[in-house]
């Protein structure tokens, strides 16, 4: 197969992302043990933010209110004001933290980009997601960017004929096998699912697919390697 274009996740696929909403999300359970168990704590977040998200979207600035609206509601609305304080200053720490990246990205990426086509596409709030490309100083290395507000058939049919992409022709790169790897693959295309060590509620998935367009890498770093052999 000849592949033109290979399209990059951005949050755990080029740098790290969800090791710090695990983290927050710990802390909110410490700021709420009086009220409930850590598992009914995460339980109620996730259901917060799912009813949430058609509303907020992805990113930390929605996260940040699932997360107060949840703690209301577990407390029964004893919550102390410094407490909503304390969870509103958390989402403002994860807004301001800085960027690691993940290792060798910056070498397959400008080894990668003398032979192919280079996108970025990720999902979430636009300021929030444009304050992390922008910290990671890799826009350069992109033909284009886009930011979008979900990754699903119909998206990913619009940007591809809007750039004049054939799906056969493309590859996408990243964590998550529902938003980065079955669409792609219903599309045509071609998917590498490279796995984080942590992985939202929203993406999980119980298998990788049997695709004869599907691969699976450990690291980053392999994937020079992959293209090579096909």
């Amino acid at each position: 197969m000849t592949i033109e274009v290979i399209a990059f996740d951005a949050d755990d696929t080029l740098w790290h992302s969800e090791s710090l909403f695990q983290a927050t999300q710990a802390r909110l359970s410490e700021i709420l043990d009086r009220h409930a168990p850590h598992d009914e704590v995460q339980a109620r977040l996730h259901d917060t933010e799912a009813r949430n998200i058609r509303l907020f979207g992805y990113g930390v600035k929605g996260f940040t209110l699932s997360m107060v609206e949840a703690a209301i509601e577990i407390s029964r609305q004893r919550i102390s004001a410094d407490e909503i304080h304390e969870i509103v200053m958390m989402g403002k720490a994860m807004l301001d933290n800085p960027l690691e990246l993940m290792d060798g990205v910056e070498a397959v990426l400008e080894q990668l980009g003398g032979s192919h086509r280079l996108f970025l596409i990720t999902k979430g709030d636009h300021m929030d997601q444009h304050n992390k490309i922008g910290k990671s100083g890799l826009s350069h290395r992109f033909e284009q960017i886009e930011v979008v507000l979900e990754k699903d058939v119909a998206t990913y049919r619009e940007l591809f004929a809007r750039h004049d992409i054939a799906p056969e022709r493309l590859l996408m790169v990243g964590n998550s096998v529902p938003s980065d790897i079955l669409p792609i693959l219903e599309l045509g295309g071609h998917a590498v699912h490279i796995p984080y060590h942590v992985t939202a509620s929203f993406e999980r998935h119980d298998a990788d697919p049997a695709h004869p367009r599907f691969r699976r890498l450990d690291r980053i770093v392999e994937l020079p390697a992959l293209l090579a052999g096909l």
